[in-house]
């Protein structure tokens, strides 16, 4: 309030000295406005001083006429512009200087020729509206800087912050590969086990031991062999759980494979947090640097491209293949996109033979994707393909509905033969899929045991209480249930006994060596015992010669299934296939 008064005043001694020498008023008045929108406008507390000293000294001049007082206000010019520099605001600077430049030509024009002392006031009218023009956008760029600096001082205070990044991996590659090129390998690391501490203890403690994890690694990278990076840096982090060094091989070509060893046997140890133990695992790929014509981008895009596609492999090597199946991949995700089921998609089958009397228990059906280019697909050849391009659950409808059409046809031709099918998993787990079933049954006449659903054991052995009643309700409806895939993936024995369903397969991979009988029957057999007494009939897969027959038949196993019995044919031709078969089956008895 007292600003606003002194202004007000002195504006009236300015009006009368300026009135008395015959010149427009308005200048006064404007001198006042800009004063005012200047120092309403302007935040910056150094600011906001400068321009009221510099326009209250201008105002006393214009008022008293004092020519000491201009001493002053060059200094005023000359603060605003030292604050423009420091701002490094080009505009601002400008400006000033113009402002600055006015003012001294003015004030000898004063001197030279008596021109009245009030020109100089334009100056100051000037640098008033420079603050008012340039600060706001000082200010509006103020934030923009603090956000920018945010993120530069978490990187300076992460504990990943002392790593190379890719940048100067990059750097320490071609700095390599200029001097001397000769053979080498790109290894990248991806360590595994963080989630779960990120999750319950906190990603700053996550953050800190990874890179406890990474130091661990350093250790082991103290070899000539190793490219060394910017400051003698030798492990780059390259975001996230990955991180990446490069070995010479001039002198040792297996040096990669060796130091990926050395760094599993330290990476899993175990780390003591909050009265837990942790433990952290590590997968590698890599990729010789004489490949992909040594580029480094190249190198990267390859060493992931091996590490995700084979996410089972503790360490994988790139090779080219890998890039033609990507881009194949690529190719049928294209295709998916627009697929026609009816047309592209066909059932193949294959029986299940009972080992005691040699009947067919059922017949299962088999998913083949006629191929325009690639020819007959089989299903796990695509599946995953089928579940990128989100077509599980469509997919699973149409093999239901064609599975229900030809256990029709074969209910009216008077073979009581069931089929069986497979889903992928989650798919048969929700509502939707259920009561499509249960519909399908009814609208095709289907009696309780015509259909089977086999689907994935690692499906059943983390189900929850809604997967449970899904499952109770299948039985409920007549869909019997066949668990698949038993030995291909470790799974709990205590988990087994609970599975409560129709049959369960045993995988190939139990009994493919069957020459080495004595190490695998006690464990197979009091498994295929644990199933007898639950009431889950057995089935072994991938019986391909009358010997491995003989071997599973020896282990009490129900029934077997293979190649032994018949390659899986087109089911355009089931009817005959199975005429054929009862016509062997009555020669033989």
């Amino acid at each position: 309030m007292l600003l606003f008064n002194f202004l007000a005043s002195t504006s009236s001694a300015n009006l009368s000295l300026i009135s008395d020498s015959g010149l427009p008023v308005f200048f006064s008045g404007a001198l006042l406005m800009a004063m005012i929108a200047t120092l309403l406008s302007v935040k910056n507390t150094a600011s906001r001083l400068s321009y009221l000293c510099t326009g209250l000294i201008g105002l006393a001049i214009l008022s008293s006429g004092a020519a000491w007082l201009s001493a002053l206000l060059a200094l005023g010019f000359g603060f605003n512009l030292w604050h423009a520099i420091v701002h490094k605001n080009k505009l601002l600077i400008i400006l000033s200087a113009l402002a600055a430049v006015l003012f001294i030509a003015l004030l000898i024009a004063i001197a030279a020729f008596g021109i009245a002392l009030f020109w100089i006031v334009s100056a100051v009218l000037l640098l008033s509206l420079t603050g008012f023009i340039t600060n706001n956008e000082t200010l509006n760029q103020a934030p923009l800087k603090q956000q920018q600096a945010a993120p530069e001082h978490y990187i300076e205070s992460s504990p990943l912050a002392s790593f190379a990044d890719k940048q100067k991996l990059r750097q320490g590659y071609n700095t390599w590969r200029n001097k001397a090129p000769s053979l080498g390998a790109l290894v990248i690391l991806r360590l595994e086990g963080f989630e779960q501490v990120n999750q319950h203890i906190g990603r700053d403690f996550g953050d800190l031991l990874l890179a406890q994890s990474a130091n661990r690694i350093k250790e082991l990278l103290n070899n000539d062999g190793i490219v060394s990076l910017e400051d003698d840096e030798k492990l780059a982090h390259l975001g996230g759980l990955n991180f990446a060094f490069i070995c010479n091989l001039a002198s040792h070509k297996h040096l990669h494979e060796k130091i990926i060893t050395e760094i599993f046997g330290a990476t899993l140890k175990p780390f003591n947090v909050a009265n837990c133990t942790i433990e952290v695992t590590a997968r590698a790929s890599y990729v010789h640097c004489n490949e992909q014509d040594e580029d480094f981008d190249n190198l990267i895009k390859s060493a992931y491209l091996a590490l995700d596609s084979q996410p089972k492999q503790q360490v994988v090597a790139y090779h080219q293949q890998m890039m033609i199946e990507q881009l194949e991949q690529q190719a049928r995700l294209k295709e998916l996109a627009e697929i026609d089921f009816t047309n592209e998609f066909e059932l193949y089958f294959q029986p299940v033979i009972v080992n005691d009397n040699g009947q067919i228990e059922f017949l299962e059906l088999l998913l083949r994707w006629q191929h325009p280019k690639q020819g007959i697909l089989s299903a796990s050849r695509f599946i995953d393909d089928i579940r990128i391009a989100g077509l599980a659950y469509p997919l699973a409808i149409f093999v239901i509905e064609r599975a229900a059409e030809l256990a029709m046809a074969l209910r009216m031709e008077g073979f009581a033969v069931p089929l069986s099918i497979n889903v992928f998993g989650p798919e048969m787990l929700n509502e939707e899929f259920v009561e499509f079933v249960t519909s399908a049954m009814k609208e095709h006449n289907l009696r309780p045991g015509d259909l089977i659903v086999e689907c994935p054991l690692h499906i059943f052995t983390n189900l929850d209480d809604k997967g449970r009643a899904m499952i109770a309700r299948l039985n409920n409806i007549g869909l019997k249930v066949c668990v698949d895939g038993l030995g291909d993936n470790p799974v709990s024995l205590s988990k087994l006994p609970s599975l409560a369903v129709e049959y369960i397969k045993v995988a190939p991979a139990l009994t493919a060596d069957f020459s080495n009988q004595n190490n695998i029957r006690s464990l197979v057999v009091g498994m295929v015992q644990m199933h007898n007494q639950q009431s889950t009939k057995v089935i072994f897969e991938g019986v391909e010669t009358l010997d491995q027959l003989k071997f599973v038949k020896s282990l009490k196993g129900y029934a077997a299934q293979g190649y032994y019995f018949g390659h899986p044919l087109s089911s355009v031709g089931l009817m005959s296939w199975l005429k054929q078969w009862q016509l062997a089956q009555q020669q033989s008895n």
